[in-house]
C-alpha cells in the first residue's frame, strides 16, 4: 500500500499491541519500537497480525540497546473500508486514542 493510513487506523490495526513508539516512515511503512523491558507478548501480537506485512524480522536497533523494533506495512489488499475487518473494536473500546509517536510507556 503506497499511502499512509490515519494514525488511529494504524493503532487500531495493531491493537492490542502497544509499542512505546510508532513511526510513520512514509510510503505506507511503519516502525514500531519497544524499549527495555520489552513486552514480548506485544511483539508477538504484532508479528502474528494478519493485517500487516513484516519487512524485517523483529530486530534490536543500534540506537535502542536491548529494545526491539518491527518494520511493517499494511497488507496490500487493504483499503480504509476493508481495514475495519481486522480492527478489534473490543480492544479499542475504553482506551484513549494514542498519538502516532508515544513518548513513554
Amino acid at each position: 500500500m503506497g499511502q499512509s493510513l490515519s494514525r488511529n487506523a494504524i493503532w487500531d490495526l495493531i491493537a492490542p499491541a502497544v509499542p512505546d513508539s510508532l513511526e510513520d516512515l512514509g510510503k505506507g511503512q511503519y516502525l514500531a519500537k519497544w524499549w527495555k523491558p520489552v513486552p514480548m507478548d506485544d511483539v508477538e501480537l504484532l508479528v502474528r497480525n494478519q493485517g500487516i506485512r513484516l519487512h524485517l524480522e523483529p530486530f534490536e536497533p543500534r540506537d535502542l540497546p536491548q529494545g526491539i523494533a518491527v518494520l511493517f506495512s499494511v497488507v496490500d489488499a487493504e483499503t480504509p473500508g476493508s481495514l475495519a475487518e481486522h480492527v478489534s473494536t473490543g480492544a479499542a473500546v475504553g482506551r484513549a486514542r494514542l498519538p502516532l509517536r508515544k513518548t513513554g510507556s
